[in-house]
């Protein structure tokens, strides 16, 4: 379902079935509802799932392009060096914000754009520096979260190829590239959408019908039916 299928499936609940032109409740407020209570279900999910694992429904594909930028100054943690030396600091354009457990960022993959899928690996920022110096690993791609960027410990893979894939469960869906109110699937499973619905009825709807409306609405700070 879109997000905006989602929307009216809880609007029109809320109006028992009815079409009003007067409406008080505006999308734009269901949808920020929908995004939150989404959040709750996942957090709480993962929470009680001890093997931490995710529908992958939820999770949201985002093209990523990447820089390389030569750096001599190696002040900046984790590359922080006693003598100064130059080494190239690979980075991601800024992304969304993504969403967070317990275990750190819901981070499904990091991956080629390309049919091959290179093998990366998602690893804490601390480790960032030291990743890579195995006798079996130093073949891997090394990335980390930090500051609404992803940095990569260099590798020959970033001479050729310019863009990645970030598979993620991100906290807001809209803000993904590419991602349509009316036409993009909203990253929800069926059981997501029924608790979101069921969620929004059990308190925020009460909440707000239990509000008195200002039907004159003549700017004098008094609500006046």
């Amino acid at each position: 379902m879109t997000l905006k299928e989602i929307g009216y499936l809880v609007l029109e609940t809320i109006r028992n079935g009815h079409i009003v032109d007067d409406e008080r409740l505006d999308l734009r407020l269901i949808y920020d509802w929908i995004d939150l209570k989404r959040t709750e279900y996942i957090k709480r999910s993962r929470n009680n799932n001890p093997n931490g694992r995710t529908n992958l429904n939820l999770y949201q594909r985002l093209p990523v392009t990447v820089s390389v930028n030569a750096v001599t100054d190696a002040g900046d943690y984790p590359y922080a060096n006693a003598t100064t030396q130059l080494y190239d600091l690979v980075h991601s354009s800024t992304i969304p914000a993504i969403m967070e457990d317990k275990n750190g960022p819901i981070i499904y993959s990091l991956e080629s754009e390309d049919e091959y899928k290179l093998p990366f690996s998602f690893v804490d920022y601390d480790y960032l520096r030291v990743a890579g110096n195995g006798k079996f690993n130093s073949s891997l791609i090394f990335g980390s979260l930090r500051d609404s960027k992803i940095y990569f410990k260099y590798n020959s893979f970033f001479d050729t190829y310019t863009d990645i894939v970030l598979r993620a469960v991100f906290v807001n869906p809209r803000d993904v590239t590419g991602f349509d109110i009316d036409t993009s699937e909203y990253p929800a499973d069926n059981e997501t959408i029924e608790y979101i619905k069921n969620a929004i009825f059990d308190k925020d709807i009460k909440v707000f019908l239990s509000t008195k409306a200002d039907e004159i609405n003549d700017s004098s700070g008094e609500l006046k039916e």
